[in-house]
């Protein structure tokens, strides 16, 4: 008896004989489910001398020892019964007038503010002799007396109760009146007298009672069963004006979603890249800039300083920073450089993903203490250097499309509905949309799985996939897993083919695809940039010109001072004149400096040359460096965003499976009572036919889930996770939405053990209760006719057999009123003549109340007269009435002749008496 689920406390008060038949046939009823706990007090039983008050307290038809005081004192207790079974028959022993007393002051008084209901409930029979120790009024309680009879119902007829010493016999028919009167009836709030006000003096009133339960626990599970569990097939939601059909092509509408969503999303992935300028147009030089530069020259050749001008220009290009990338990039990071380029770790095996993402961390760690030194490179490429991206609202929109693929409704208008026609449509299974925890590939033998370490591949994991095989191509030439292998990579890939259709699979696979490809990427770019040459020292090449050059200009000149001297002395001497010393003297100086001319524009256009390769070179360096921090920012990006691709695919596949979740909340189902129970008294089960219940539960689906339907049971979920993870999750139950940005699987965060758990089993979605809730209210608004289909057709047991019959048949006017039940009578061996006559028989009272039980139901109607006198009630056997008797043997009777005899024929039978009731009145 649960201490704070109880309200009302019945304690009944009882002795020996057919009192003891009642108190059996209660704990029968308690172990049907069918009366609340009560307490019972043996009066008997009752030790000498003793403080406490023992008592047997029933529930669930076991009996537990009690104290009487205790159990008013440590519970909870709004109202307390004292019921006294007190049998009036021959040679009965009723409870002692003194003791009732003493038991309802007591209970009174230790009750604290609960209020007290005094009920004497008298057992008798026709025939029987009062006993004498019976005391049939006192005042101050309600005084009972049930009528001995048994009926089907209100305004029916009724048998007539003979005279018996069975206790068991007396208590079949009076607990059912008692657990009525006392509010026993479990499910039903069924106590007629707690508000009847207590009849003055001596007064007493005849009572009976019917009841009936409908039990449709059975029925109720299997429509349950139907309406929530989808058994991963997802349901048509109903739309306003038009229908929502289903998808037949399935992987074309998953693809485009998935599409829809990486091109919503792709710029938060993948950053942009440079290319390496053009190489510089030749600059038009003025004759002005040209002289200048040329006098420049000259002058430098004159000072035989021409290597200082030429480091001037050869300065502007330097390769520092290109040495210090590459010095990091094959010399700081080997290891990882090793993964990405060759594909393989340092022993030499295949890298999986996972290691690619960690080597291109490693590889993108080095080079940003390089980038760190030029912001020009960062300038062009539009990146920081942080690899953190926040791709919340990417996983947002891929909840938004699975969803929207499972209910057709259009959560943004980027990710449109499904269309079929002009109608709505949604994929048939929900491992089209997202493959759940069902859908993981096991089938491995032993040696192979031991020999992979891989016991199950989850469906979302397409590099996962990939890898395995690749895996099993290797195994497939070992001569002992070799078959093995073969059978499972051919059983993989036709699993992979089927589940690769679905819209997780479709976007995992772009998600693979771009990673691949940008690893390519960043593959040639660190293949090219270990293959490009270090350049030549300028300043090396032009000091070794400037040698030769200076060489060929000393002799130039040397020849030309020598043939201008002489021609000066030839002159001075007279061998020629001084005009044609002046000529020869000009003529070479002209020469010379044409000579010096054109040394000179050879050497700047040789220089000029080799500055633009240089800059072109070192340009390209660059822009493939700048290139390749961006691919090692995607791949780590994107590897990210496929560890959180992992988790969302876990959550979602476990949700979409079991949208609803499991609910405890299914009643259990009642054995049946297949003998003993009165007339009056029935307990049946609705038993439809299995095409009503799944109508009925393809009405309610239509009306209760409708487009969008998934939208309150998702975020219910996702609101959920804080409260699931415990400690772990103290920052989503304050902001539910840090679940989008958090790290993905392996990573050991809420999102990773949110989803693993939810993968698992551990934790499901929470709606069926309430979406259950709607669907009894559903029920209830649909003016009975969805109900009436599953409980037109009931079963009960009745002797042992079996019967089936209609709903109203079955209540037979139990639980409503009606003119014909209020104008009926009780029967008449327990009245006198004249109280007959006076119609004190005429039920004055009927209280009817029905409790719905989810579609089942427990109505009980308890009928009382007005009150009457002692002097009303036939108590004795020779009250002017023959008692009811049982009839063993119809009389024989003589059957009259058609032809007229007038012969006396002597009579060997003695005259037969007609009973004055033979167990049927009507």
């Amino acid at each position: 008896m649960g201490t704070t689920e109880m309200k009302a406390l019945t304690v009944i008060l009882g002795s020996a004989g057919p009192a003891r038949g009642v108190r059996d046939v209660l704990t029968d009823l308690s172990a049907a489910g069918l009366v609340s706990p009560f307490l019972w007090i043996d009066a008997d039983g009752l030790r000498q001398g003793a403080t406490q008050v023992v008592a047997a307290e029933v529930a669930g038809g076991v009996e537990t020892e009690v104290a009487l005081q205790d159990v008013l004192a440590t519970r909870i207790i709004d109202r307390v019964r004292v019921c006294v079974v007190v049998p009036c028959g021959t040679g009965a022993t009723p409870v002692d007038a003194g003791f009732e007393r003493a038991m309802a002051e007591l209970v009174a008084s230790n009750s604290g503010g609960a209020q007290v209901s005094r009920l004497r409930l008298l057992v008798r029979r026709p025939g029987e002799e009062r006993s004498e120790a019976a005391v049939l009024a006192p005042a101050g309680w309600h005084n009972l007396l049930i009528a001995p009879e048994d009926s089907r119902g209100p305004g029916m007829g009724h048998i007539s109760l003979s005279a018996t010493g069975d206790p068991i016999a007396v208590g079949r028919h009076a607990a059912p009146v008692v657990a009525s009167v006392a509010g026993l009836w479990t499910d039903a709030a069924h106590a007629p007298f707690d508000h009847v006000p207590v009849l003055p003096g001596d007064a007493l009133r005849v009572v009976r009672s019917f009841y009936r339960r409908l039990d449709t626990s059975h029925a109720e599970a299997e429509l349950r069963r139907q309406v929530l569990d989808f058994g991963g097939q997802l349901p048509l939601p109903s739309d306003v004006g038009t229908s929502v059909v289903y998808a037949d092509d399935v992987a074309s509408t998953a693809q485009s979603m998935a599409h829809a969503v990486w091109s919503r999303h792709r710029h938060l992935l993948e950053g942009n890249r440079v290319v390496a300028p053009p190489a510089a147009e030749p600059r038009t030089i003025g004759l002005r800039e040209a002289l200048g530069m040329f006098l420049s020259f000259l002058g430098a050749v004159l000072r035989n300083a021409p290597a200082a001008l030429f480091a001037r220009v050869t300065n502007r290009v330097s390769s520092s920073l290109a040495s210090t990338a590459e010095d990091t990039l094959f010399g700081a990071a080997p290891s990882a450089y090793k993964i990405v380029v060759n594909g393989v770790d340092a022993n030499g095996r295949r890298a999986s993903w996972s290691e690619y993402e960690a080597a291109s961390k490693r590889i993108a760690v080095a080079l940003d203490s390089v980038a760190a030194q030029s912001s020009a490179a960062q300038r062009h490429s539009g990146q920081s250097g942080s690899p953190t991206a926040d791709l919340s609202d990417l996983w947002r929109d891929y909840q938004r499309g699975a969803l929207t693929l499972a209910d057709a409704s259009e959560r943004s208008p980027y990710l449109p509905a499904a269309q079929v026609g002009a109608h709505r449509a949604v994929l048939r299974s929900a491992s089209d949309v997202v493959p759940g925890p069902a859908d993981q590939f096991a089938d491995i033998p032993g040696i192979v799985s031991a020999t992979l370490d891989v016991h199950a591949v989850d469906p979302a994991d397409v590099l996962g996939i990939n890898e395995i095989r690749d895996q099993l191509r290797g195994l497939e030439q070992d001569p002992a897993l070799g078959l093995e292998a073969r059978r499972t990579n051919a059983a993989l890939g036709t699993w992979a083919s089927r589940v690769g259709r679905s819209y997780a699979v479709g976007f995992g696979g772009i998600l693979a695809q771009r990673l691949t490809a940008i690893l390519a990427e960043a593959r040639g770019l660190i293949e090219r940039i270990g293959a490009s040459t270090e350049p030549e020292d300028l300043a090396a090449v032009t000091a070794q010109r400037h040698q030769r050059l200076v060489r060929r200009l000393q002799v130039l000149t040397a020849v030309f001072v020598v043939v201008a001297v002489v021609a000066g002395a030839l002159a001075h001497f007279g061998v020629f004149s001084w005009w044609v010393g002046a000529a020869v003297i000009t003529l070479s100086v002209l020469g010379w400096c044409g000579f010096v001319g054109r040394a000179f524009m050879s050497e700047q256009q040789e220089l000029f040359q080799l500055l633009a390769e240089r800059e072109a070179a070192e340009s390209a360096r660059e822009a493939n460096q700048t290139n390749l921090r961006a691919a090692l920012r995607d791949v780590e990006v994107l590897s990210a965003a496929y560890r959180q691709y992992l988790s969302w695919s876990r959550a979602l596949g476990a949700f979409l499976a079991k949208p609803l979740g499991t609910s405890a909340d299914v009643r259990q189902v009642r054995r049946p009572v297949e003998w003993g129970l009165p007339l009056s008294t029935v307990v049946a089960s609705g038993s439809p036919e299995p095409s009503q219940i799944k109508r009925v539960a393809e009405q309610l689906r239509h009306d209760l889930l409708s487009v969008g339907w998934l939208t309150d049971q998702w975020d219910s979920a996702v609101r959920d996770a804080g409260e699931v993870l415990g400690a772990s999750g103290q920052d989503l139950r304050r902001n539910p939405a840090l679940l989008a940005s958090q790290p993905g699987a392996g990573s050991g965060s809420a999102l990773d053990e949110w989803s693993t758990m939810l993968h698992r089993g551990e934790v499901e979605a929470g709606g069926a209760s309430l979406l259950w809730e709607r669907a009894r209210t559903e029920l209830s608004l649909a003016d009975g006719d969805l109900t009436r289909r599953l409980v037109d057709s009931v079963e009960f047991h009745a002797d042992g057999r079996v019967h089936r019959s209609g709903l109203d048949d079955f209540l037979a006017g139990v639980g409503s009123s009606s003119p014909r039940a209020d104008s009926d009578f009780f029967d008449r061996a327990v009245f006198t003549d004249l109280a007959s006559t006076k119609g004190l028989s005429a039920v004055a009272g009927s209280v009817p109340s029905t409790a719905r039980l989810g579609l089942g139901l427990v109505a009980v109607t308890t009928q009382y007269t007005e009150g009457i006198a002692e002097e009303d009630l036939r108590l004795t056997a020779s009250d002017g009435l023959a008692v009811p008797r049982e009839i063993l043997l119809a009389p024989d009777l003589p059957v009259r002749s058609s032809e007229p005899n007038n012969v006396q024929q002597p009579s060997a039978r003695t005259a037969f008496e007609v009973p004055v009731a033979d167990g049927l009145n009507f």
